[in-house]
């Protein structure tokens, strides 16, 4: 039964001149290009650090020791999570787009944590 009822839809639409296509939206936004970031750690030289960075989409891990520069390509937002694994000295994140800066935070606590997020526009 549910077999002749959809051959009678599809067949009514095929006469009708109605098909799949006149279901997908006339205009459809075409995806932002990616851009490609880069990303400075920088402060105390040899303050070890340790977190995550990459995009809303994927992120990796990182560690590394002051001073550090990594590279996000996305087109949507640049996401970063550092934290210190020592106690005393200081560590900036900075963001740069085409050489320049974006965003920048810095932390000086004792194992101090930076959370960053940059929304591409």
């Amino acid at each position: 039964m549910c077999r002749r009822i959809l051959a009678a839809l599809l067949l009514t639409g095929a006469l009708s001149g109605c098909s799949a296509a006149t279901f997908v939206p006339e205009h459809q936004e075409t995806p932002p290009a990616p851009v490609t970031f880069v990303i400075e750690i920088s402060g105390t030289p040899g303050v070890s650090f340790e977190g995550s960075l990459g995009s809303a989409t994927a992120s990796r891990s990182i560690e590394g020791q002051v001073p550090a520069q990594f590279t996000v390509e996305t087109a949507i937002a640049v996401v970063a999570t550092v934290t210190k694994k020592v106690e005393d000295g200081e560590l900036t994140i900075r963001v740069l787009r085409a050489g320049q800066e974006v965003v920048r935070r810095t932390t000086t606590a004792p194992f101090g944590n930076i959370l960053l997020v940059y929304t591409v526009r």
